[in-house]
Order: structure tokens, then C-alpha cells, then sequence
């Protein structure tokens, strides 16, 4: 049952079988997994950023919790902002439920704006099994930018730093501009929110825009603490407990319209958390099996040690609740949806992805 596999710019060793093979049809889900000595995480992102740190950490305990306790190996899959991650695990990866990755918790927002071409799935079809935290997106400054508050940046311009020109964070600057009346530059082709980070130290930008509040808590910790940060707006339903004079999104609509698309923009942008998934075609019994997964790796005492060592705050959602909240995001009216693609400069029949 072991075979190489040729996949993802690399020599993968899996201890699974290929699409279509037939050593794992038909077998029933504990089976399947008792027999199963390796799985592999894919993971949407390089080395040394949010979706590296909390892949790898969930690769790090989830097998002790599937049975036969197979070992996860975590291969980075990175390219157009996640895009060649999921498209690998949901046309080229075994439809068998040995591949887990981290889809990118935009992309069903880009596909309800008809903005999500290159992605030969839809993400209704993906199956989740859950993600690890829902937590406000925020932007920041930081702290040698004459921009301090968000009033600020309706005044003057600023340079913000992303990864690519696909980022969700160059989108919300987009979307800041037009409906808040700011002044964002997005600098894009950074690659990593690693880069941006240095390129932040060294006065290249003076923000990142869209990041999760406990993606930097975990992964730009010495900063905030040295307060080097300031955050300009927070997009949730609520404020973070941490961020209580940091404006909310929401509260910023100026009228029913601004208020359903925000309502849309902070559902896509943060009720999703940082969701995995497997592939669209694993059975039914095999995506609940993972699903529980998730959910024991969730309360083990092990893997709550690993995260708070790593400053990674957990808010767990289950996969049937990740999976609900993307059929809303696809449902969203057309209203909705063509007055945010006007908004951004989307032309009918364009794809900016």
C-alpha cells in the first residue's frame, strides 16, 4: 500500500493509494484508517507565516486522534494565494481522505463575486472539517507611519504591503478606498507575510492590510508588544476583547446598502477562521471520521500546550458549521454581490483571479 507519489514539486512518500486505485474502495472509514500509516497536510502557503504555523500545528497532534494514529507530513504548496493548494487536493490528490490542507477562508468569497476562475472547484464541494479559530481581520500601521488612526488614512497615503495582487487584504484596501474614503497603496509581490513584516522593519511599507487579530498575536507577537502596531479597523461581528476602541466595519456603513455589503464582507472575511478541509469526493463516513477528528485535537491537553506555546489562540469551529457558513457566503444575493464587484472595478465577464 506505501508508494512514492509524485506530486507538489517534490518526491511525497504517502501511505496511501492513488486516485482510482482500488486498495481503498469500498473499505469502510476505521478500516480505512487503522490501515493508514501516513497522511499528508498540503499546506496553501510557504514556510514562516499564519497558514504554515497553524497547518503544521494541527499536522502535529490530528493522527493521534484518527485510528491506527497514522503521521501527518506537511508539504508546503504555496503559489497565487492559495490557489495551487486547492486545486491539487481537489483535482490531483487521492479522493480518499489521506490529504488534508488549509483553503484559504476568502476564496468562497471571491467565488460568489464570479472573481475565482483559476480555481476548478467549487467551495461548497470541498469537505470541511473544521477550523481552528473565528477572529477579527485587521489592518496595521506600523508605528514610524504618520498614519495612526483610520481618520488619518482618509487624509493621507500610505503604503500597504501584501503578498500578491490576489491577497484579500490588497481587496479590503480596495474596498476601504471606496467605501471609507481611505487613501491605501497596496505594494504587492512580497510572496509571504513574513516579507511583509521585514519590509515594514526596513520602511519598504508602512502596513499590512487583512490579517487575522490571532494570526499576529501568534506570528507578530514582539511587535505588539513593543507596541510597533497600530490597528486601524477591525472587520467581526464583534469587537475583540483586545481591541476595544479599534472601530468595527460594520459600525461604519453609512446606509442600508453599506450595511448589507459589510454584513457580506465580514461574514466572508471573518466567521471563517482558518478552515482545513479534505478532498470533494472523500465518503461521507470518512469526512465524519476526520471531522471528529478535529474536534478531540481540539480539547487534547497536548495539543492546547503546543498552541499557547506558539502563541496560537484557538476558537474552534466545526466542520459542519464551517461548512454551512460557506453555502451562506455562495447564497449571497446578487444585489449584493454586483454592487461590491462594481465597487472593486470588476467588469462583467472579468476575473481578476
Amino acid at each position: 500500500m506505501k508508494k512514492i507519489w509524485l506530486a507538489l514539486g517534490a518526491i511525497i512518500p504517502l501511505g496511501i493509494s492513488e486516485i482510482g486505485s482500488a486498495d481503498a474502495a469500498g473499505q469502510g472509514a476505521e478500516d480505512f484508517y487503522k490501515g493508514l500509516q501516513r497522511m499528508t497536510m498540503v499546506i496553501s502557503a510557504g514556510p514562516g507565516g499564519s497558514y504554515d504555523t497553524y497547518a503544521r500545528l494541527l499536522a502535529r497532534h490530528i493522527g493521534r486522534q484518527i485510528p491506527g494514529n497514522p503521521s501527518v507530513v506537511s508539504v508546503n504548496k504555496p503559489g497565487a494565494s492559495g490557489i495551487a493548494a486547492a486545486n491539487f487536493v481537489a483535482m490531483r490528490a487521492p479522493q480518499d481522505g489521506s490529504v488534508l490542507t488549509n483553503v484559504r477562508y476568502n476564496f468562497a468569497m471571491y467565488q460568489a463575486l464570479d472573481n475565482l476562475k483559476p480555481v476548478k472547484t467549487d467551495m461548497r464541494d470541498f469537505k470541511w472539517i473544521g477550523s481552528f479559530n473565528a477572529t477579527n481581520h485587521v489592518l496595521v500601521m506600523y508605528h514610524t507611519s504618520p498614519v495612526k488612526t483610520l481618520e488619518d488614512a482618509k487624509k493621507k497615503e500610505s503604503l500597504i504591503g501584501q503578498a500578491s495582487p490576489r491577497s484579500f487584504g490588497t481587496l479590503m484596501c480596495k474596498i476601504y478606498n471606496a467605501l471609507l474614503d481611505t487613501k491605501f497603496k497596496v505594494i504587492t509581490g512580497y510572496g509571504q507575510i513574513s516579507r511583509v513584516k521585514l519590509a515594514m522593519e526596513r520602511g519598504e511599507v508602512e502596513g499590512l492590510g487583512d490579517n487575522g487579530w490571532t494570526d499576529l498575536l501568534a506570528n507578530f507577537r514582539e511587535m505588539l508588544d513593543q507596541k510597533k502596531l497600530n490597528v486601524l479597523i477591525q472587520v467581526g461581528l464583534t469587537k475583540e476583547p483586545d481591541l476595544p476602541d479599534v472601530p468595527l466595519l460594520l459600525d461604519l456603513a453609512r446606509n442600508a446598502k453599506e450595511k448589507a455589503m459589510f454584513d457580506f464582507i465580514t461574514k466572508s472575511d471573518a466567521s471563517m477562521g482558518k478552515p482545513f478541509a479534505t478532498s470533494p469526493k472523500v465518503p461521507a463516513d470518512r469526512v465524519a471520521f476526520l471531522r471528529a477528528a478535529f474536534d478531540k485535537t481540539m480539547k487534547d491537553p497536548e495539543f492546547l500546550k503546543d498552541a499557547q506555546r506558539i502563541n496560537v489562540l484557538i476558537r474552534p469551529i466545526p466542520g459542519k458549521d464551517v461548512q454551512g457558513i460557506v453555502g451562506d457566503i455562495m447564497s449571497a444575493s446578487k444585489d449584493v454581490t454586483m454592487r461590491l464587484r462594481d465597487v472593486l472595478g470588476i467588469k462583467k465577464g472579468q476575473a481578476v483571479q
